[in-house]
């Protein structure tokens, strides 16, 4: 029998974050011990440690996204594919899988800003089950907004926002809308805008010349973070944010290997000139 690959978080949203370990787990017992010599041969010891490494980061990550969830009465950590929920507009098959930055990621982030933003609006695009609008509130955001495009994870998202508890937090007044990306009109102020690989290339630049186009209608100050853990996808996200002129990459260090990131994010940090 073979382990299952699925199990539902608190809203019963079917949550595959197991789904990678299990995989590993049944595929090695299916192999059997000549079948594991064989890859060890096939790939060396150096690709063995590197699948073991993997798979054991993505336990440890998982369990301490759960730990946090658990400190917060929370609902935030796994991975949640996009097939099987109900999504507003035509780009389901765009959008990439629920995963929510990690806390110590975004805290890195946010503190890489180094000004003010107390007049800003923090906005993630694709917020999924909101995690990274509760750690937004800890710092002191004029407004914090998450755009997402499944409804379910929009009702997991406001209840995690009316469920979470923090001493540490700084901005209670937090917004999940219920949008395609491709249509959110950004709000008036300064704007902080976070994407972390949330659909593909095309959408994105849908998106991309949407902020523009409101910087341009209404110039106002802009940060703009773009990160991702796969798929090169800054590789690509970087020109797209570059490419018109209005924004200047500015300054970042890279991201440590937090504990409770499943992978390191890759990501970049612009400002408009």
């Amino acid at each position: 029998m073979s382990i299952s690959e699925t199990r539902p978080d608190r809203a019963n949203v079917a949550d595959r974050s197991s789904g990678r370990f299990t995989r590993a787990l049944n595929a090695l017992r299916d192999l059997g011990p000549g079948g594991v010599v064989a890859l060890l041969r096939k790939h060396g010891l150096s690709g063995a440690w590197d699948f073991l490494r993997r798979n054991v980061r993505h336990l440890v990550a998982d369990r301490l996204a759960r730990r946090w969830d658990a400190r917060f009465n929370v609902d935030t950590a796994g991975s949640i594919q996009l097939d099987a929920l109900d999504v507003i507009g035509p780009n389901a098959s765009k959008g990439n899988e629920c995963v929510c930055t990690s806390p110590k990621s975004m805290d890195f982030i946010l503190d890489q800003v180094g000004r003010d933003l107390s007049r800003h609006t923090f906005i993630d695009i694709g917020c999924g089950k909101g995690r990274t609008l509760l750690l937004a509130s800890r710092f002191p955001f004029t407004r914090v907004i998450g755009v997402e495009f499944a409804r379910e994870l929009c009702a997991i998202a406001r209840r995690n926002v009316a469920d979470f508890i923090d001493p540490a937090q700084k901005c209670r007044a937090i917004d999940v809308i219920e949008a395609d990306a491709t249509t959110y009109e950004f709000p008036g102020g300064p704007l902080f805008v976070y994407f972390y690989n949330p659909f593909s290339k095309d959408l994105f630049q849908v998106v991309i010349a949407n902020l523009e186009a409101s910087l341009r209608a209404n110039p106002r100050d802009c940060i703009l973070v773009y990160g991702s853990s796969s798929h090169n996808a800054i590789g690509w996200a970087r020109p797209a944010i570059l490419k018109s002129g209005l924004f200047s990459e500015t300054p970042s260090q890279p991201m440590p290997g937090f504990l409770d990131a499943v992978r390191i994010i890759d990501y970049a940090m612009f400002a408009n000139r």
